[in-house]
């Protein structure tokens, strides 16, 4: 069922999502249902091929709505709730489609989460990345602390999570946290270019790309490579792959050379 606090455009294979909900799009009462049920809509989904995550109203998340939190949350609903959205964004990172978010303004707490669980996460210049768990004497959820060390290294990532400090825009582009930063006016145009250009590639191709990049630092580097062997070999006969080679070789016989765009 569609909801004003979720909303998800669907737009030639990419899921355009969006938050909008109350206190710069908490995760509260409004928000956190309806995102549920969203994300696993475009998950299951075989016609969404690429995800897009992003905010209204200038921010991306602020994380949990306080309002509904210290004496007045249950803790076993939480830890349901929590779990259930723990599996939705395992399947976002992990999963074959890819996942790109568009952070402006806030993103803090589970939000912060929601954003670095991303496979591509563009910022504006006024995105504030708070990992705000300490000053609340909660821990990271969401896997940000996971996350967030992946990109940016542990040792960055125990300053960052310990002294529950802001993140600028520049400084997150300088420390890996996010892959560019760029006016406010031109990011939702932006993410969605790439991410059309992202859907028109085969979906196993995106699949197994995304799942070797994850694999980068966990599988053993033999294993990777039979497992490159055998899905090349299946890659290399098909029909996308032979018309790609086709034209490329089209445009270079045209130009005399190869440029950077030849091969898109």
């Amino acid at each position: 069922m569609e909801s004003k606090a979720f909303r998800i455009e669907l737009v030639g294979g990419v899921a355009r999502c969006t938050m909008s909900g109350p206190n710069m799009n908490a995760m509260g009462a409004e928000m956190i249902g309806p995102l549920m049920e969203g994300l696993r809509r475009v998950l299951d989904d075989p016609e969404v091929r690429v995800i897009v995550i992003r905010g209204d109203g200038g921010n991306f998340s602020t994380g949990a709505d306080l309002t509904i939190m210290g004496e007045k949350m249950e803790p076993e609903l939480l830890n349901s709730t929590m779990r259930r959205m723990g599996e939705l964004i395992y399947e976002l990172h992990e999963g074959p489609k890819p996942y790109i978010a568009e952070v402006d303004g806030w993103a803090v707490g589970g939000g912060f989460g929601l954003a670095m669980a991303s496979d591509i996460t563009y910022a504006t210049e006024r995105a504030r990345f708070y990992l705000s768990f300490v000053r609340l004497s909660l821990v990271p959820d969401f896997g940000s602390a996971y996350f967030l060390a992946q990109r940016v290294g542990v040792v960055r990532a125990k300053e960052i999570a310990l002294s529950a400090r802001v993140v600028e825009a520049d400084e997150a582009l300088r420390m890996g946290m996010v892959n560019r930063v760029m006016p406010h006016e031109e990011i939702g145009e932006e993410v969605m270019k790439l991410a059309h250009r992202l859907a028109g590639r085969p979906p196993d191709v995106l699949a197994h790309t995304k799942r070797f990049v994850n694999a980068a630092f966990k599988a053993d580097l033999r294993d990777q490579l039979n497992l490159e062997a055998y899905v090349q070999s299946l890659r290399v006969v098909s029909p996308e792959h032979r018309e790609d080679v086709r034209k490329f070789l089209e445009k270079v016989s045209g130009t005399g050379k190869a440029d950077g765009e030849a091969g898109r």
